[in-house]
């Protein structure tokens, strides 16, 4: 074989829009090769493209070569196979592990070889003890990290030349990030395959590619040193260019209404990539304090500033291209005589999207939402809490902003689907580079996605620190009867 991968001035183009323009990579030896860059660089569409995929997004690819092991990308001969993000969306709910593999065979097997290959594919990616059980479990009795093995072992099923793993980590925690990549490792070896890992996160490519490249300005740029992190790391949370941007900043906020003070000298500072939670019973001012936020209230003492600029000198388009707000699920948040997909074109033209641009941004949110292609056809009403609640996210993102501000999102929703939202939120967040504020009276759900906690009580912050350390060792006593409730 002379060539792992050989690529030639591949251009890939959406209408007008030139997303990838004359790429060149070439990798000679089978190897782990990753594909680093920004959210909405293109790193997705790449995958597409090697995939045969990207007709799904209307967008076009050419190419002078396009080769995969020594196979041209078109070929019917090529064997590659993908691994998506969000593991437990990407299984089909309605169906047990082993009807996932029965669908997914390609070769004309008896059912009795087809079981035992199922069993040696689970135990492969190390359900040893478990995987009779595995196969007749369905997707929503898994873990994260347990259906991302699932995945894997679909991927390895037909016996592929190449995988894809589009962001195949980001949704799991540190400890279940490594097993999956060890195992990864591990497969790769041993049936010497090769992997294309696209990643946000430059430390989980360094530790695990032997080739790596980086998307940037529509082109593709080899980085050589493997194994070493660059001083400034554009693409995770862990890092940022300027971790210490101040995003929002409030100063001796006060608000009354009707010669009744609803808050009282708030002082908050917001900073980029920040997860902030803000807590407090009913009628402490969580609201208020976000409808000052928002711009609902304008009459107010003190002084609220996002991105520098006091928030009265935005106009509103300006503000909702850097803040947006998702509300609760509420049917009045959307237009209840218009089907989902009409409310979503209402508000590109109000953005100033073009036709063709909002419709792939509303096809990669679908995507990374869970939201079926039947909920655009639907009405507000004939749509679950939890599909309205994802067609609100939808909404706010359409407008790309940096810092979002969530009040109750999930406090309408059963435990399953909050679990469900919640883990959307934080990987948007992690994808996307997101500032978040989330309001609620749940401290259970702002531990699951905030870093730092402020607690309010008749309108006074009363405490302020990271989540950890109020939960542990809270200093007020409204604190303290605050989280005996929630955890008694």
């Amino acid at each position: 074989m002379k060539n792992f991968l050989k690529i030639e001035r591949l251009s890939l183009t959406i209408s007008d829009n030139i997303i990838l323009d004359e790429i060149d990579l070439q990798v000679s030896p089978i190897s782990k090769v990753g594909i680093i860059g920004k959210s909405g660089s293109g790193k997705s569409l790449f995958a597409y493209s090697v995939l045969n995929f990207e007709t799904e997004y209307n967008a076009k690819k050419t190419f002078k070569t396009f080769k995969v092991c020594d196979l041209d990308v078109n070929d019917d001969k090529q064997n590659l196979s993908y691994i998506p993000q969000e593991p437990l969306s990407s299984l089909n709910p309605l169906l047990t592990i082993e009807e996932h593999f029965k669908i997914n065979e390609k070769l004309q097997v008896s059912n009795n070889l087809l079981n035992t290959k199922i069993i040696d594919l689970l135990n492969e990616v190390g359900f040893e003890q478990d995987a009779k059980l595995i196969m007749k479990l369905y997707p929503h009795e898994l873990s994260g990290g347990m259906a991302q093995r699932v995945l894997i072992a679909l991927s390895i099923q037909n016996n592929p030349r190449l995988i894809i793993a589009d962001e195949a980590t980001s949704s799991l925690d540190v400890l279940n990030e490594n097993k999956i990549l060890n195992l990864l490792d591990s497969i790769l070896k041993n049936r010497k395959i090769g992997i294309i890992l696209i990643t946000h996160d430059e430390n989980v490519a360094n530790s695990f590619c032997d080739v790596l490249f980086e998307l940037k300005n529509r082109k593709i740029i080899p980085i050589n040193q493997i194994g070493t992190s660059r001083k400034i790391n554009p693409y995770s949370n862990k890092f940022s260019s300027n971790p210490n941007e101040v995003i929002a900043e409030i100063d001796s906020l006060s608000l009354t209404i009707d010669s009744k003070k609803i808050l009282e000298n708030i002082c908050l500072k917001i900073r980029k990539k920040d997860s902030i939670g803000l807590i407090g019973l009913s009628g402490a001012g969580k609201s208020s304090l976000v409808k000052v936020m928002i711009k609902q209230y304008r009459e107010f003492e003190g002084n609220v500033k996002v991105f520098g600029k006091d928030i009265n000198n935005y106009d509103y388009h300006d503000y909702a291209k850097k803040v947006q707000f998702v509300y609760q699920d509420l049917l009045g948040s959307l237009n209840p005589r218009r089907k989902i997909k009409k409310n979503l074109d209402d508000l590109g033209d109000l953005i100033g999207l073009k036709k063709d641009a909002l419709n792939f941004k509303i096809k990669d949110l679908c995507k990374r939402l869970s939201i079926e292609h039947n909920v655009l056809d639907s009405l507000p009403s004939q749509i679950s809490g939890g599909q309205r609640q994802r067609v609100l996210i939808m909404q706010a993102l359409l407008w790309s902003p940096q810092f979002l501000i969530l009040d109750e999102p999930v406090s309408s929703l059963d435990p399953y689907i909050q679990d469900e939202i919640i883990q959307i939120l934080s990987d948007l967040r992690d994808d996307l580079d997101l500032t978040i504020f989330a309001i609620s009276h749940d401290i259970q759900f702002i531990s699951k996605i905030c870093d730092s906690l402020h607690i309010i009580s008749e309108g006074k912050i009363i405490e302020s620190g990271l989540l950890k350390d109020i939960v542990k060792s809270p200093k007020h006593d409204h604190t303290r009867r605050l989280i005996s409730n929630f955890y008694r």
